[in-house]
């Protein structure tokens, strides 16, 4: 049998798969040249208003349909909450602490 030692241990192989069909420079330009025939369709009228519409960000259009996050989304456009109206029931504690604390004393 073999002793275990902390000081020899062997570390796990680390994971490196590279993918074969993925290249993301191809798709980055797929992309840029799909971009840019939809915007010269749209220059002549190729393109109608209905096709542009079909063609909305999948992340604008999923955190629209989720209630989560789209109340996550409008908090972060409208500035958040203030310090008070989060730590509301904290203040209020400490407060009342502090008058214990002076009632305590005067006695």
């Amino acid at each position: 049998m073999t002793k275990f030692f902390f000081y020899n241990n062997r570390k796990p192989r680390k994971f490196n798969y590279k993918p074969i069909l993925f290249d993301p420079d191809e798709d980055a330009r797929k992309e840029r040249l799909q971009n840019r025939i939809n915007s010269v369709k749209r220059e002549m009228g190729v393109l109608s208003e209905e096709e542009v519409k079909e063609k909305k960000d999948f992340k604008a259009e999923f955190v629209s349909q989720t209630k989560h996050l789209k109340k996550r989304h409008d908090r972060v456009e409208s500035g958040g909450n203030s310090f008070i109206s989060n730590n509301g029931i904290l203040i209020i504690f400490v407060i009342i602490l502090i008058a214990v604390f002076f009632f305590w004393l005067l006695k």
